[in-house]
């Protein structure tokens, strides 16, 4: 008499083949082109201005102080001046932050530290951050490229 059973050898080998097959698609999905995990390109055209006096830019009041807008962060160096460059870090898409006491901005990712024009520090980031211009006038910040 014929039986349409599976033998429990070839039910785990076609378990394990199935399995496979899923972690291959998983990792293969993460070298897609519309992938999330691609770095986002650094903002180009910029042109905006920061009321000083707004309570929402407050922390451009004190040295050490920054704030992100529009994918760049803006930043007040220890030693009281502004300066801007893109938000994102170009190893692996990290936001960096201003560090006060190195004076420096710092991917909290991988460890990549940048000089406040943007150029590399010390990697595993081998590109620099696009800098950007600023401007003070009066209250007025204004930030571009």
């Amino acid at each position: 008499m014929a039986t349409d059973r599976m033998d429990r050898k070839e039910f785990l080998s076609l378990l394990g083949l199935g399995a496979a097959a899923l972690t291959c698609s998983y990792f293969l999905a993460g070298c897609s082109p519309n992938s999330s995990n691609l770095i986002t390109a650094p903002p180009t055209n910029v042109d905006f201005t920061l009321d000083l006096t707004d309570p929402a830019n407050s922390a451009l009041k004190n040295n050490g102080g920054y704030l992100y807008k529009n994918g760049v962060i803006v930043a007040r160096t220890a030693a009281g001046s502004y300066v801007a460059v893109s938000m994102t870090c170009t190893h692996a898409g990290g936001t960096v932050y201003y560090d006060t006491n190195g004076n420096e901005f710092h991917c909290p990712v991988h460890g990549s530290n940048f000089a406040t024009n943007g150029s590399v520090i010390n990697g595993p980031a081998a590109s620099p951050l696009m800098k950007y211009n600023t401007s003070l006038s009066g209250t007025s910040l204004r930030v571009y490229s």
